[in-house]
């Protein structure tokens, strides 16, 4: 049997392959001793002649050694791989491990900064999707204000509707449309289809004094400062004298009032003219 003496590759891997290679060795060499022992002994044992076929023991012998040259065969290829191996300490092989080692690191550190990037980016559309919400709100609130001052505006432009141009008609403040008549006061209330409106009859409180005028003067501007609001009166002959009561005391108390006189068994029309 041949055995390839290769040169020592130092006191690591090399080793334990050449105490391998030795201890295969061995025990080929046992099992072939072993063998040629059953042979010899069988001869002689008990005295007994045994007859042995030659051509059966070349043939045990031509398997055993098929089997050793297949081991040898396999031994030599994992000895030729460990001879094109790096010896241990190899600068170019410790070179290039330390670049795929910092290659690894950078790869590493940007992954983490696209993940923080990320992050951040998550943060900023979460804010503006916050903000969006918000801005949905207001507008929702504006919205709801706008139409609420637009109705207040329409109830107004009725009112409006109904008074006359008179010395108030560059007056900021808000107007109130009094119905003035029977000795009583009442509030105007027109809508937007309102064509005019006829003297009431029985409708308001009655204003005898001034105490009653004071009284219906709180009831009709309870909240209403004077420099927002004024009135706007409607009088009818039967109700001059309540008038005269409430104008007194609007001006005590610096409201702005303009009478509007109406003939009796007239109504106030929309759109009607005149300086008062």
């Amino acid at each position: 049997m041949r055995y390839r003496r290769r040169r020592r590759m130092g006191t690591g891997a090399g080793d334990a392959y050449e105490l391998f290679l030795d201890a295969l060795c061995n025990a080929l060499g046992v099992i072939m001793f072993i063998m040629l022992c059953v042979v010899v002994f069988s001869k002689s044992s008990d005295g007994d002649k045994v007859d042995i076929d030659p051509q059966q023991v070349i043939a045990e012998i031509e398997k055993l050694e098929a089997e050793a040259a297949q081991l040898e065969r396999q031994l030599s290829s994992l000895l030729a791989a460990l001879a094109t191996l790096p010896p241990s300490g190899d600068p170019a092989l410790a070179k290039r491990w330390q670049e795929v080692l910092a290659e690894f690191d950078k790869t590493h550190a940007r992954k983490l900064a696209e993940v923080d990037a990320y992050k951040k980016d998550r943060a900023r559309f979460e804010a503006s999707a916050q903000a969006l919400v918000d801005l949905v709100q207001q507008k929702q609130n504006i919205d709801e204000r706008l139409a609420k001052l637009d109705e207040l505006l329409k109830k107004q432009q009725s009112v409006v509707q109904f008074v006359r141009v008179s010395r108030f008609r560059s007056d900021p403040r808000k107007p109130i449309l009094l119905l003035c008549s029977q000795g009583r006061i009442s509030i105007a209330s027109p809508q937007g289809d309102t064509k005019e409106i006829a003297e009431p009859s029985g409708i308001g409180i009655p204003v005898t004094d001034e105490a009653s005028a004071k009284f219906v003067i709180g009831q009709i501007f309870a909240g209403k400062a004077p420099q927002d609001w004024r009135a706007e009166v409607a009088v009818w002959p039967s109700g001059f004298a309540a008038y005269q009561l409430l104008e007194k005391v609007m001006i005590d108390q610096k409201y702005g009032i303009n009478p509007l006189p109406v003939p009796a068994g007239e109504s106030i029309r929309e759109g009607v003219g005149g300086v008062q």
